[in-house]
């Protein structure tokens, strides 16, 4: 079994321990549409690239928000359809996708732009979310910054016990990226420890960068930010963009 698929086994729990609740991560979302764009819930379309297994989409969908997904991983793809068999779920490449019709609301949550490691494949996101968005309204992601990721680089190796399993990460920089390395230790039938190793790598880019290209991607940069403190600064660690689309 391919060892990245193995870890997705562990892989919503360990989000969980990482990232804030997910009350609160479906609360600050929704917050952002009531704020600049309210309206009836049933009538505002939401499409959520690298939707993962599915986890904040099916809170949205139990909101009365009309919902579609996308992610790149057929095993991602495989769980979240346990969660809830669904048709507008598609197997695609946030660089690369044409769903034939636009929405009112895109976004890409849970750091998942930073898998996208050069800068031509964040231009390429910008491009896509700017094809499938209805003037005016908005595309939601959040970025672990430079800042963030330096730090985590610097931190001891992280372990979650999965009852009789442990799943070790650790980051390293790389010479123009950063590289999770992964070690899962699986206990076997026969009382043994199976190690099995996998590498996930991430990139992030300067805000002031970002918001420049957004702006030549005709976005208007409604609001930055931090999701923990809240005012944007040098040592921000998980920043959101609130844009809102341009003619």
């Amino acid at each position: 079994m391919d060892s990245y698929n193995i870890f997705l086994e562990y892989y919503d729990k360990i989000v969980r321990w990482i990232n804030s609740p997910l009350e609160d991560e479906v609360e600050f979302l929704n917050e952002q549409i009531e704020k600049y764009k309210w309206k009836d819930k049933s009538n505002i379309t939401i499409l959520e690239t690298a939707c993962g297994t599915w986890t904040v989409a099916k809170e949205f969908k139990k909101l009365g928000y009309s919902i579609n997904w996308l992610d790149i991983n057929q095993k991602m793809i495989e769980i979240a359809k346990t969660n809830l068999d669904e048709k507008d779920l598609v197997l695609w490449d946030m660089t690369n996708f044409d769903l034939w019709k636009t929405f009112d609301v895109l976004f890409c949550n849970y750091n998942s732009i930073c898998h996208l490691l050069t800068w031509q494949e964040w231009q390429k996101f910008f491009s896509m979310s700017y094809k499938h968005l209805k003037t005016w309204w908005i595309l939601i992601f959040d970025i672990n910054t430079l800042f963030e990721f330096e730090n985590i680089t610097r931190d001891f190796a992280q372990f979650y016990n999965f009852w009789e399993d442990t799943v070790c990460l650790e980051m390293f920089k790389k010479s123009w990226y950063y590289e999770w390395l992964i070690k899962i230790f699986k206990k076997t039938p026969d009382w043994r420890y199976d190690l099995i190793e996998e590498n996930v790598k991430e990139n992030s880019f300067p805000i002031e960068m970002i918001k420049k290209e957004l702006k030549n991607k005709w976005f208007k940069v409604l609001e930055m930010i931090d999701f923990h403190y809240w005012n944007v600064n040098q040592e921000s660690e998980r920043v959101y963009f609130i844009c809102e689309k341009r003619d």
